[in-house]
């Protein structure tokens, strides 16, 4: 399987449009078209992005061997490395986005 259709494959399962996930990993929509029509790669910054947006294992995602999913349990994960993990990746959401997510939490809590 190309990287092209794994990335297309693991977008289409989060229901994420190519805006959507261009967005999420800083890019522009017409840079995520390029790599899902095979005419060009990602960077291995924004190979590492994709995977850890999408959930799907970094080595998945570049050369298709491995798991395709990460498996982590998140009881495992200290309130420190929790607070870490959710800050470094909230750090990288739009405004919007952002928005989104704490309409979200204050539902939640």
């Amino acid at each position: 399987m190309s990287l092209m259709i794994r990335l297309i494959k693991s977008r289409r399962e989060k229901r994420l449009s190519q805006q959507a996930l261009a967005d999420l990993i800083g890019v522009s929509r017409s840079a995520l078209a390029q790599w899902e029509t095979d005419m060009s790669r990602p960077s291995l910054d924004n190979l590492r992005k994709i995977s850890e947006t999408l959930g799907v294992s970094f080595e998945w995602i570049a050369t298709g061997r491995g798991n395709q999913y990460i498996t982590s349990n998140t009881d495992e994960i200290s309130d420190d490395e929790l607070d870490d993990e959710i800050n470094r990746l909230l750090g990288r959401l739009n405004p919007r986005h952002k928005k989104a997510l704490l309409d979200v939490i204050r539902v939640m809590h």
